[in-house]
């Protein structure tokens, strides 16, 4: 949602500047908390010897292969078939996942595209993940999650010293996100040991809990440079501690909200809303047109216009799940653990 709204409405995007880039890091810390904990439980089964670490990296591959390319290139398909945008040039970039490195690279969000920029840095940290959860020595995965978080904040270090009017690399360049996903897979570690049990833990939980307040007046001001370099980091770390609460459980009214029916369709669904919602602004005119026998290409007030492109989206999304992810997923139980 917060995502549609800061591609959608230039209102949300002039007072909220730094909308969609806050949500991609609450993504990747989930992604990073939830992907994490599964390796960690694949590995848990290879210690107990029922099964190999071979086996285990095969049946994830399997099953995200199944969840995420083909909605992926059948979008990627359709919008180079009908010449969105500049899709037709950058394809290329996209089919091997590293449209993020060529958005980096030129220092700005190019055209309907460029929101798969976030798609490209999740399935590079795929690539690499498995292999080094499965395969390192238990002891050596903390160092690891370390390194991840000292990599992402000295990357966003150096892009700002370096090219400080390029303020696409510090959000897109794959190392930039490393602490992102490293603070999920440094909660997923923290379940899996039980440290989230102990005391300290829930102290700095609690601590973590409180920049939650923080993070609107962060994305205030993303372009300082200071800002550039620690916020994500804050971000991250108040999202961890969001994250880890959603994983007890909430109860009470915000219980009742979270597991409202319309809710959990958007997430079911969310996939295929990122994957297509960027693409209204190339068939939302055109329908458009057709509807009202080229009289009119945009609603006259924005308002109308944004609840015009997210229903759009939600139609794409919706078909996409039916005709294709749904029939696909059910297909994981031959890639069962």
């Amino acid at each position: 949602i917060a995502v549609m709204l800061a591609h959608f409405s230039w209102t949300a995007r002039v007072h909220l500047p730094d909308l969609g880039s806050a949500a991609v890091r609450l993504f990747f810390v989930l992604s990073g908390f939830l992907i994490t904990g599964i390796l960690l439980q694949c590995r848990e089964r290879v210690a107990a010897g029922t099964t190999t670490a071979g086996f285990q990296l095969r049946q994830f591959y399997g099953r995200r292969s199944l969840r995420i390319f083909p909605a992926f290139y059948a979008v990627l398909l359709a919008a180079v078939v009908l010449h969105m945008g500049t899709t037709w040039q950058l394809h290329v970039w996209h089919a091997f996942y590293a449209g993020n490195l060529y958005l980096a690279a030129h220092g700005s969000w190019i055209d309907l595209t460029a929101h798969l920029w976030s798609l490209a840095v999740e399935e590079q940290f795929y690539l690499i993940w498995p292999c080094v959860v499965l395969f390192v020595s238990r002891r050596t995965i903390p160092w690891i999650i370390t390194v991840l978080l000292a990599t992402g904040l000295l990357s966003r270090l150096a892009l700002v010293v370096l090219f400080p009017t390029n303020a696409v690399a510090y959000i897109a360049a794959t190392p930039a996100c490393a602490d992102q996903l490293g603070i999920g897979a440094l909660l997923a570690w923290c379940w899996h040991t039980r440290l989230h049990e102990s005391l300290l833990f829930r102290r700095c939980q609690s601590l973590c809990l409180l920049l939650l307040v923080l993070v609107p007046v962060l994305i205030r001001w993303p372009d300082h440079p200071a800002i550039r370099i620690i916020s994500p980091f804050m971000q991250s770390l108040a999202f961890a501690a969001l994250v880890h609460r959603a994983a007890l459980g909430f109860d009470g009214t915000l219980g009742r909200v979270l597991t409202w029916a319309p809710l959990l369709w958007i997430g079911k669904i969310s996939y295929g809303l990122y994957l297509v919602h960027n693409f209204a602004h190339w068939w939302g005119p055109r329908v458009l047109r057709q509807l009202t026998q080229y009289r009119m290409a945009y609603l006259p007030t924005e308002t109308a216009h944004v609840c015009y492109l997210i229903a759009l989206s939600f139609i794409g999304a919706t078909l996409s799940w039916y005709l294709l992810e749904s029939p696909l997923n059910r297909l994981k139980s031959r890639f069962n653990y």
